[in-house]
């Protein structure tokens, strides 16, 4: 492997902006992204992840280089155990780069993940990212070479650092197109619904999205819908409802009212984001909507100062609402909430998309 200079940290750039550009999909732009990156960085394994920007949890990938005895050890300790350098952490910080040495002071053992997984593997070194588009954290990747190798240099670094912003906004870009493209006919579906709260559907998705929500032809109307009206006629702020469709999905309704014509609103039905179902569960639970604010704050890798600020409580209230999240969900800490976030709302869809190779 060549010695990474800044030139050729240009070139690699540009390089993974035209692989980017040319991405149908997130883990085939990964397994290009990681094959490049065997030659120009000498990873030996790594984790190419896209994330939800509203949780930092896990949501398709390209995971290579890492037996089955090292796989499953690795994602445990990301979601469950208390670690250094963790991609909630980078994320929530201002820095998009990090290398595991520099973390830990040059003492690798003060990293769980390196004493009980990546050491016994025969791992030495890990470079670790966060793609950004803006603010939003759109993926991660951590990037390993083994015992025998040089560590990652302060060049190398700086080069996946600069490669944060053209990750983050293929990633993005990609996601969204899957969203509009999604089950082909479910993408999302506009209806308008007047006085009487019977629908109309202005596409042919709004049509099918009737179909899927229960509504029996010729009836064209649904309890949601008298709901949204009373929203709207209320002058509510909150304007959109989560319900289940008859196969089991949950869809978001969104209302706006329509200037011209009097007692008549517009919907758009899409199909739930992550978050949005993660927090129906925190309902299910019995959290208060203060409580279900801190589950997310607590997938984003937010401590109890920040949640603090954030929501203008004392570190005293957090820990109550805290402690009342744990007994209302059965577990006993904040990394085992996260873990059940992530293996209740993600797990099926990650490992289902996600490319896993040895």
């Amino acid at each position: 492997m060549a010695v990474m200079t800044n030139d050729r940290a240009d070139r690699v750039e540009r390089a993974i902006g035209g692989l980017c550009e040319e991405a149908e999909t997130v883990s085939s732009m990964f397994e290009a992204i990681a094959h490049r990156m065997e030659s120009e960085l000498g990873q030996e394994a790594g984790a190419w992840l896209a994330t939800d920007p509203s949780t930092v949890l896990f949501t398709d990938g390209f995971v290579e280089g890492f037996e089955n005895t090292t796989c499953a050890p690795w994602f445990h300790h990301e979601l469950s155990i208390p670690n250094v350098a963790t991609f909630a952490e980078l994320a929530r910080s201002r820095r998009t780069s990090v290398r595991l040495s520099e973390a830990t002071g040059g003492d690798l053992s003060a990293s769980a993940r390196w004493r009980e997984v990546l050491g016994p593997a025969g791992f030495g070194h890990e470079l670790r990212v966060v793609f950004r588009d803006g603010s939003s954290v759109w993926g991660a990747a951590t990037i390993h070479r083994r015992n025998d190798a040089e560590d990652f240099t302060d060049v190398e670094e700086r080069l996946v650092a600069r490669l944060s912003p053209v990750i983050g906004t293929a990633i993005r870009r990609i996601v969204l197109r899957e969203r509009r493209l999604d089950a082909g006919h479910e993408g999302p579906g506009l209806l308008f619904v007047g006085p009487d709260r019977v629908a109309q559907p202005v596409t042919p998705a709004g049509e099918r999205w009737l179909e899927l929500l229960g509504v029996p032809p010729g009836a064209r109307t649904h309890a949601a819908l008298f709901s949204l009206g009373e929203l709207i006629a209320g002058g509510s702020g909150e304007r959109h409802l989560r319900v289940r469709t008859v196969d089991g999905r949950w869809v978001t309704l969104y209302a706006e009212p329509l200037r011209d014509r009097d007692d008549t609103f517009a919907v758009i039905i899409e199909a739930s984001r992550p978050a949005d179902v993660a927090s129906i569960t925190a309902l299910a639970y019995g959290l208060s909507p203060r409580e279900q604010q801190l589950v997310l704050a607590l997938a984003r890798g937010e401590g109890t100062e920040a949640m603090a600020g954030q929501l203008g409580i004392s570190l005293h209230t957090v820990r109550d609402h805290l402690k009342s999240i744990f007994e209302k969900t059965a577990v006993t800490s904040r990394s085992e909430l996260v873990a059940r976030l992530f293996h209740d709302h993600y797990a099926d869809s990650f490992f289902e998309r996600a490319v896993l190779r040895h």
